[in-house]
């Protein structure tokens, strides 16, 4: 089987590091205020996410400000792809169990619209270009396995 040629985008790249930016300086943020009213009132799975979010976001970015000015930086770009997927999904976990705290069920619909439409954009996506799908299935796994492990998990064990 033929490897197909990946085209990267020095202008995606670009938004993502603006993306990540805006995320990384709203973890600090909203870690400052977890700090001030106290961490011990939060489940650890919240705080962990949201710290290990950081270092995440912030090599996204460096990955993908190579992808910007490189020739050959498909590496850059997977990786880049990879760190912005762990951090940015690990965010969206900690945002669900601080939901969950105050209302069960708002946790778990949050967690299960969050699956829907992840998996709905893939779908639209390798509908949209059939030479995606085996890529996006992958995607698909490792959102689900980060939203397991880091989201759901959490809300059905006491810490």
């Amino acid at each position: 089987m033929a490897k197909r040629d990946i085209q990267i985008n020095p202008e995606k790249a670009a938004s993502r590091v603006a993306i990540n930016a805006f995320m990384i300086g709203s973890l600090f943020m909203i870690l400052t205020l977890i700090w001030t009213l106290g961490p011990n009132k939060f489940n650890p799975f919240i705080i962990w996410q949201l710290v290990l979010a950081i270092p995440l976001l912030f090599i996204s970015s460096l990955a993908y400000a190579k992808v910007s000015y490189r020739m050959n930086a498909h590496m850059f770009d997977r990786y880049g792809w990879i760190s912005h997927t762990l951090g940015n999904n690990m965010v969206l976990n900690s945002f669900g169990l601080i939901a969950a705290s105050f209302f069960m069920t708002l946790g778990i619909v949050y967690f299960l619209l969050a699956i829907l439409t992840v998996s709905l954009y893939y779908i639209i996506d390798s509908k949209q270009d059939r030479s995606q799908s085996k890529e996006n299935l992958l995607k698909v796994i490792l959102i689900l396995v980060i939203f397991l492990v880091g989201g759901i998990y959490p809300l059905f064990i006491s810490i």
